[in-house]
C-alpha cells in the first residue's frame, strides 16, 4: 500500500516524527531465506530493507555470539533464524565442524542443534545417503524443519520422499532428471547442470511426475537463482549481470571480487550455459504455476543480491505482488513467525521499510530503500551504505 501521513494533527498532541511518504510504499521488512551471516552483513541487509534472515550454515559459536550482540544492542543487524548444517567427513566436506559418519553421530548432532535453539537442519552434499532418514527422523521428532543440498548418489525426488521439507538451490532440481551425474558433492553440481540443463524437456512425464511429488509432500523451494545467473550468464573477468546496476556504488575491492564469479564454459558451450539458465527460469515459472511455494533466498552478497533474486522471480513469471509476499509474509509463515512478522499490522513487531516507488508494480523499486525500521529503531539507508563505503 502507498503510505501518506496526515500533517493536520496538532504537534502539541503528538511527539511522533511525521514522514512524508508521497510516492513511496510502506512494506513489511524483507526476508533473505538463504544467508551465511558475516561481518558487515547486518548493515548491508538493513540498508537494503532486509530485516530478517535465515542463516543456513555458519560457525555455531560465532553465530550465536553475533545474535546475542545484536539482541544486546552492541551490533547492528537483522533478526536471525538459525539452521544447522550437517555434513559427512571426506575430501569434499562442507565448511562445518559438524561431520557425521554413523547414525548415532547424526542423531546427536541434530539433538545438539535443537538444544542450542536452532529451528532447522540443513543436510549437505557429503552426508552418506543411508544417514539421511535418521537425520530427518530425529529432526522431525524434535520439531525441526529439514532442508538441504541433495547428497551425492541421491536425487531430489528421493530426498522429498524421505521427508525433506525444503530443497536448497535450483541446480539440484535440474540434476534430479540426470541421475547419471552422481558426484554432486564436487563442483560437478554447478558445472554439469550448465551443460545438460538446456536439454531438459519441461513437458516430459518425468518433470510432471516430480512436480506432483512436490505438491503431494508440500515441499518448499529455496532456488537462489541469482547465483546461477552470475555463474551461467556471467563470465570470469566481467561484472556478473545481477551486480552490473550497483557495481559502480561498491568499494573497489568488492568490485574486484565480483570479477571471479562467472564460470568459463568449455569451447562451444557458451550458448548452452546461457540456455541452461533460461531453463532454470522456465522451470521456476512452471513450479510457481503448479502451486509450489518458492522462497526468496540468495546465498550471495547481503542486501543487493536479494533484490536481484526478486527481479529474477518476476522474469520467471511470478507476479511482483506474489514475489513481495514470498519475501515477507510467506517467509514468516514458513518459519512459523507470522504472528509477529511478515505484514504491516497492529500488534506485530515494528519491522517495516519505506521504498521509493511501488514494488507491487515494478519489483526493481524494492531496492530503493529510504527508511528501515527494525524493532522500532529507525535507520536511514543512505547513512548505513555510507558507513560501509557504498555510494547511496
Amino acid at each position: 500500500m502507498g503510505a501518506h501521513q496526515d500533517r493536520s494533527v496538532p504537534s502539541a498532541e503528538v511527539s511522533a516524527e511525521v514522514i512524508d511518504a508521497t510516492g513511496k510504499t510502506l512494506l513489511p521488512g524483507l526476508w533473505d531465506m538463504h544467508a551465511h551471516v558475516t561481518d558487515n552483513d547486518g548493515l548491508l541487509n538493513l540498508a537494503a530493507g532486509v530485516t530478517s534472515v535465515r542463516d543456513l550454515a555458519n560457525d555455531t559459536d560465532s553465530l550465536l555470539a553475533r545474535r546475542q550482540r545484536i539482541a544486546d544492542g552492541k551490533e547492528i543487524g537483522t533478526r536471525m533464524v538459525l539452521a544447522g548444517i550437517i555434513d559427512g567427513p571426506g575430501p569434499y566436506q562442507g565448511p562445518t565442524k559438524v561431520l557425521v559418519s554413523t547414525e548415532a553421530e547424526a542423531r546427536a548432532a541434530v539433538d545438539n542443534y535443537k538444544r542450542l535453539g536452532y529451528v532447522q537442519i540443513k543436510i549437505y552434499s557429503s552426508v552418506k545417503p543411508e544417514l539421511v532418514p535418521a537425520i530427518i527422523d530425529e529432526a522431525h521428532q524434535n520439531g525441526l524443519r529439514v532442508s538441504g543440498h541433495i547428497p551425492a548418489e541421491m536425487t531430489a525426488a528421493q530426498c522429498v520422499e524421505l521427508g525433506y521439507d525444503e530443497i536448497q538451490h535450483v541446480n539440484f532440481l535440474i540434476l534430479n532428471f540426470f541421475p547419471e551425474i552422481k558426484n554432486t558433492n564436487t563442483i560437478a553440481r554447478l558445472v554439469e547442470p550448465a551443460k545438460v540443463g538446456a536439454s531438459l524437456d519441461l513437458n516430459s512425464a518425468q518433470v510432471r511426475s516430480f512436480i506432483k511429488l512436490l505438491q503431494t509432500h508440500h515441499t518448499k523451494l529455496d532456488l537462489t537463482l541469482s547465483i546461477f545467473e552470475d555463474q551461467y550468464i556471467g563470465r570470469a573477468g566481467q561484472i556478473p549481470p545481477g551486480f552490473q546496476p550497483v557495481a559502480s556504488r561498491l568499494p573497489a575491492q568488492v568490485r574486484r571480487g565480483l570479477l571471479t564469479q562467472g564460470l568459463t564454459p568449455p569451447p562451444g558451450m557458451d550458448e548452452t550455459y546461457r540456455k541452461s539458465f533460461g531453463k532454470m527460469l522456465d522451470l521456476t515459472g512452471l513450479l510457481y504455476r503448479a502451486g509450489i511455494p518458492i522462497e526468496a533466498g540468495t546465498d550471495s552478497m547481503a542486501g543487493f543480491a536479494l533484490h536481484r533474486e526478486l527481479e529474477l522471480d518476476v522474469q520467471a513469471g511470478i507476479p511482483p505482488s506474489q514475489v513481495l509476499q514470498n519475501a515477507t509474509l510467506n517467509a514468516a509463515r514458513i518459519m512459523i513467525l507470522d504472528k509477529d512478522l511478515g505484514s504491516v499490522a497492529a500488534g506485530k513487531l515494528a519491522d517495516v521499510i519505506l521504498v521509493n516507488g511501488n514494488p507491487a508494480t515494478n519489483i526493481s523499486t524494492s531496492g530503493k530503500t529510504q527508511l528501515v525500521v527494525k524493532d522500532g529503531v529507525i535507520y536511514k539507508a543512505a547513512e548505513l551504505y555510507t558507513e560501509l563505503g557504498v555510494v547511496p
